[in-house]
């Protein structure tokens, strides 16, 4: 019962998740410079001297941002499959894909938005995707290991 309460919970913030990195994608171009802008103001400062230049800096925290969102999406995916039991490779290829086509469906999205789209953010997007992927089944195996190694 427990496991579908979580796989249930999972979902929701799977789609809370989805839901804030489409709804970005609809921002104007001037909306989500400001939105980009007000978080350099939350920075440590050192960062300025390594930064001089504020859009590097700025850049760099929105390729931050999104591959960050896409790593949480996909540490989510995987969590609602390991809840629903879902352990294949068949599983895990749907799980790959899916994020790929987030990646793809984001950047169509800016197009529509009128801030462009580019290629290279769709890999960016999707290897956020894998890492958060990655990351929580390096987690999974971890906990296991330490369950096994102290339950003998």
């Amino acid at each position: 019962m427990h496991r579908k309460i979580a796989a249930r919970i999972v979902l929701v913030l799977l789609l809370c998740n989805l839901g804030f990195i489409w709804g970005n994608s609809w921002m104007s171009k001037d909306s989500s410079h400001a939105l980009s802008s007000s978080v350099l103001e939350y920075l440590p400062a050192f960062l300025e001297n390594w930064f001089p230049n504020p859009e590097q800096l700025e850049h760099l925290i929105r390729k931050l941002a999104h591959f960050s969102e896409f790593a949480c999406l996909g540490a989510l995916g995987c969590g609602e499959l390991l809840l629903l039991r879902k352990k294949s490779l068949h599983w895990l290829g749907h799980l790959v894909c899916g994020g790929f086509f987030v990646a793809a469906i984001d950047e169509t999205i800016q197009i529509f938005s009128h801030r462009g789209s580019q290629l290279q953010d769709v890999w960016l997007d999707f290897s956020g995707f894998v890492v958060g992927t990655l990351l929580l089944l390096a987690a999974v195996a971890i906990r296991r290991a330490w369950v096994n190694r102290h339950t003998r």
